[in-house]
C-alpha cells in the first residue's frame, strides 16, 4: 500500500495527493477557461397543419382527375356501336324490299360505316340489284334510290389493244364502237353503238376468235341487246373509257343500226364494183 494512499480515496482525496487542484470534468457541456458551458440546442421543428394550397396535393388531385377522364373516354369509345340494316333472309336480285325483309344489327365500324345503310333511315320499297344472304349487311350499292333498268349480261370479244388498259375494269363505264368491214374487206368509219355501258367482268378465253382470246361482259339494257350483239358480229369492237365524274350516266344508243351499212362502206363498195367492171 502506498504511504498516504489512504487519504487519496475519492475525487477530493485524489486532488490532495497530486498536490494540485483538479476540476471536475464536464458532463453535459464543454469547458471554456475552466467554466462549463451548455452545447447549442437545435431548434425543434414542429409539424404544421396540412394546407389545401400544397403543391404536391394539387398535383396529385390533378393526376387522379386526368386518369378518371381518360379512362372514361376509352371505355365509352370501346362501347360505341352503329346500327345498320341487314338482310333478314336470302334476297334475290330484283326483290322489292319490305320491312319484314330487314333486321337491325349493331356493329362497330372504323372507317366503312358510310358503305352500309344506317337503321335510322328507311330502305323499304327499294329494289335489290344483287343477291343478299341472310344476316348480310346491306351495302348502299345493293339498294339504289332509283329502280334499276332491266339489263342483260352480254359477252363481247374485244382485243386488248382496243379496250381501256388495266387488270380490273369492273364497274367502269365505256362507249361501245364498232368498225364494220365492207364487202371489199375495207374498214368503214367507226360507229357508236351504245354510250355509257358498264363493264361487269373481263374474259380471257382462247375460244374468243378474232380478239386474241380477250373480251368483256357488259351490262346492257334489254332494249339495246340486239344492237350490241349485231355490232359484235359485224366487225371489230372498240371500248372508249368514259372519264369518271362520280355520277354514273344511263346508257344511251348511238348511230349504229343493225342490218344497215354506213355511207362510207356503200361508197367504197360502189367504187370497188366500178373498178372491177372497168377492168
Amino acid at each position: 500500500m502506498v504511504p498516504g494512499a489512504a487519504g487519496c480515496s475519492g475525487w477530493p482525496g485524489l486532488a490532495r495527493c497530486l498536490g494540485q487542484p483538479l476540476r471536475r470534468p464536464p458532463r453535459d457541456g464543454c469547458t471554456e477557461g475552466g467554466v462549463v458551458t451548455d452545447l447549442p440546442a437545435p431548434r425543434a421543428t414542429r409539424l404544421q397543419a396540412p394546407s389545401w394550397l400544397d403543391g404536391r396535393l394539387i398535383a396529385g388531385v390533378l393526376l387522379v382527375l386526368i386518369s378518371v377522364v381518360v379512362g372514361a373516354k376509352v371505355v365509352a369509345s370501346a362501347d360505341q356501336y352503329d346500327t345498320v340494316w341487314a338482310a333478314g333472309h336470302d334476297l334475290a336480285p330484283g326483290t322489292v324490299v319490305a320491312r319484314g325483309d330487314l333486321q337491325a344489327v349493331k356493329v362497330r365500324f372504323h372507317d366503312h360505316g358510310n358503305v352500309y345503310f344506317s337503321a335510322t333511315g328507311s330502305v323499304v320499297g327499294r329494289t335489290t340489284t344483287m343477291p343478299l344472304s341472310a344476316g348480310q349487311l346491306i351495302p348502299t350499292a345493293a339498294l339504289p334510290a332509283q329502280p334499276p333498268v332491266a339489263a342483260r349480261l352480254v359477252t363481247v370479244p374485244v382485243d386488248r389493244l382496243h379496250m381501256p388498259r388495266g387488270n380490273d375494269l369492273k364497274g367502269m363505264q365505256v362507249d361501245l364502237y364498232v368498225t364494220v368491214k365492207s364487202a371489199a374487206g375495207d374498214a368503214t368509219a367507226p360507229q357508236l353503238v351504245l354510250a355509257n355501258v358498264t363493264i361487269v367482268d373481263t374474259v380471257a378465253d382462247s375460244s374468243l376468235a378474232g380478239s386474241g382470246g380477250s373480251g368483256v361482259v357488259l351490262s346492257v339494257p334489254i332494249a339495246y341487246v340486239d344492237s350490241v350483239v349485231a355490232a359484235a358480229e359485224s366487225g371489230s369492237i372498240d371500248l372508249v373509257r368514259v372519264p369518271g365524274s362520280g355520277i354514273a350516266a344511263a346508257p344511251s344508243p348511238g348511230s349504229f343500226t343493225p342490218g344497215t351499212v354506213s355511207t362510207g362502206s356503200a361508197a367504197q363498195r360502189t367504187a370497188a364494183s366500178a373498178s372491177s367492171q372497168s377492168s
